[in-house]
């Protein structure tokens, strides 16, 4: 959920978790027993739905501090493998050049906005979609209820051309008409 989500309606996450834990019929029986090993703690994750610059003089940011978790679905650590790995070989580059200035390491925010920017976008898109619950529940009802639909919403975690097709109102009417 957004903070701003949570501060609008006032939403205490800690109390909703341990509702979900002791009510939810398919979890709840996995921690009947379970008990606590301390206090329930958290933070805001910094999703990527803002290109901001994670490079500059001397340094590149990668996975959470550049905001590179994914806004619809929390998952970060591929991204963060993949910042890592270009921020390792433009590290490199900057060594041989000797040259660690921002109008260098540039190149990092370009290979990483160039590789991520269209699935974190899609991804923003997708998250704003759940602003309309009735729409969000109505897909997912959708799915629960036919095989070829709950595979094609599976399918879309790694298919951004099939993702896309959330963002487009024919989307929802063809799934409003085909049974």
């Amino acid at each position: 959920m957004l903070s701003s989500s949570i501060s609008k309606k006032k939403i205490n996450l800690r109390e909703a978790m341990l509702k979900v834990i002791k009510e939810n019929p398919t979890i709840k029986d996995r921690f009947a027993n379970a008990v606590p090993e301390g206090k329930i703690q958290g933070w805001g994750l910094p999703l990527g739905s803002k290109k901001r610059p994670i490079s500059g003089d001397g340094f590149m940011l990668t996975g959470d501090a550049a905001s590179m978790i994914d806004p619809f679905s929390g998952e970060g650590i591929s991204n963060a493998m993949y910042c890592g790995m270009t921020a390792a070989n433009v590290a490199m580059e900057a060594i041989k050049a000797g040259n660690f200035k921002s109008s260098f390491l540039i190149q990092y925010d370009e290979k990483i906005y160039n590789r991520l920017w269209s699935e974190l976008q899609l991804s923003h898109t997708m998250q704003k979609l759940c602003k309309y619950p009735w729409l969000f529940n109505f897909v997912i009802n959708k799915a629960e209820k036919n095989r070829t639909f709950r595979e094609t919403i599976s399918c879309m975690f790694d298919d951004l051309d099939l993702r896309a097709r959330f963002k487009q109102p024919s989307f929802y009417f063809k799934l409003l008409f085909n049974h």
